[in-house]
């Protein structure tokens, strides 16, 4: 009896061993906190089974365990918010002046939170206007120094004086991998003029993208930049502040859905448009908390988020295109984006700058890093296992 359990003690255990493999692949595939916390949980698991299942069941429960912390650690990336539907669009104005024959961008004020700033062009020069809620021009200004193409993109960043700048730029020239953004200083009254445009370089750390998505983030005043693409669209963080050098974009995630327009809601959210819909996410790296079906479509080639962030407005390309708002549902509750949110720090911790690392650096260490803190956490697990098994012997 005892030759026959020696022999088959070692296949077992070798079954078992292949068992912990899988787990310690499953746990590579994480964050370094993951790891802690399979391993905590493999071992208080193991702890359970020492006395009634010898070595083989103990070193199979730790894997079995290990998976499992690690499924909870990190959430389930399939679950997804359910559709709400949303009123039919409604006409919010079109504007009167015939000097803004093709708007393009779109972004409410901040000293004047009852305007839309939009882009235009007109003798080969580009041009802000100010409109009111009822599509009338309440000032238009010529931008000096801005060469080029017309710009297509518009956004507008908060200053720590309480003053607010507004970003503008010809996003496609990202083709050829670098392109300029101009800034603004947003008007304190609205009268027509000249406002003189600041450049500054920006360059893509991986090669020329198309895009068309502007925005910037309120409370921080960050800028990121969403590339044009029909399936796929990748966020691009621009540097805190910006200098004479190139500025280089920090690559941030890859959205699984293309991207027409977008801005943030006041209160951080981000608000993007699809071909399809409008999605709500709780942040720029948090999942989507809503998904808004309207039953009209529209292109969408202009699209902005109101100062108070309850509505949005979206309009086609083209001459003196129709507005028309789209009512945002009020904001989810923080829990629903961090269910399982991969995409955001751990609870208990305070949501760090949105660059802090970029997206492609993969957990910190790297991948061998990774393993070699997965190999502790193992070895501290089985050393656990044996221990325990030993004591309960010896006893």
């Amino acid at each position: 009896m005892r030759a026959e359990s020696g022999s088959a003690h070692p296949r077992a255990f070798l079954r078992a061993a292949g068992r912990v493999g899988a787990a310690s692949l499953a746990v590579t595939a994480t964050a370094a906190t993951t790891v802690t916390a399979a391993a905590v949980a493999g071992t208080a698991e193991v702890a359970e089974v020492a006395g009634t299942t010898g070595v083989t069941g103990v070193v199979e429960a730790a894997g079995i365990a290990g998976i499992a912390a690690v499924a909870d650690a990190a959430g389930d990336p399939v679950a997804r918010p359910a559709p709400t539907v949303s009123p039919a669009p409604t006409t919010a104005f079109r504007p009167s002046d015939a000097r803004l024959a093709s708007p393009a961008g779109l972004v409410a004020g901040v000293a004047h939170p009852d305007v839309w700033w939009t882009l235009g062009a007109g003798g080969g020069k580009a041009r802000l206007f100010a409109l009111g809620a009822d599509g009338r021009t309440r000032a238009v200004y010529t931008l000096s120094g801005v060469t080029g193409r017309a710009p297509d993109a518009l956004t507008i960043v908060k200053g720590a004086s309480g003053g607010a700048g507004l970003f503008l730029g010809d996003l496609s020239r990202g083709r050829k991998g670098s392109l300029t953004l101009y800034r603004v200083a947003e008007p304190a009254t609205l009268a027509d003029g000249t406002l003189p445009a600041k450049p500054y370089k920006v360059g893509y750390p991986d090669g020329g993208h198309d895009a068309a998505t502007l925005l910037a983030e309120p409370r921080e005043g960050r800028m990121y930049i969403i590339t044009e693409a029909a399936s796929a669209a990748a966020v691009y963080a621009l540097p805190g502040a910006l200098g004479p050098q190139v500025n280089g974009l920090t690559r941030l995630r890859t959205l699984p859905f293309g991207v027409r327009g977008g801005g943030f809601a006041p209160d951080g959210r981000v608000v993007l448009r699809t071909t399809a819909d409008v999605r709500v996410l709780a942040g720029i790296r948090d999942k989507i908390t809503q998904v808004i079906r309207t039953a009209a479509q529209t292109g969408t080639e202009v699209f902005g988020v109101a100062a108070d962030g309850r509505r949005a407005l979206m309009a086609d390309r083209g001459s003196r295109p129709v507005f028309r708002a789209v009512p945002l549902p009020a904001p989810a509750k923080r829990a629903a984006s961090r269910a399982g949110g991969a995409d955001a720090p751990p609870a208990g911790q305070e949501e760090k700058a949105p660059v802090s690392f970029p997206a492609k650096s993969g957990p910190p260490g790297g991948l061998l890093g990774t393993g070699a803190l997965v190999g502790l956490g193992l070895l501290g697990v089985l050393g656990a296992v044996f221990y325990l098994v030993g004591r309960r012997r010896s006893g």
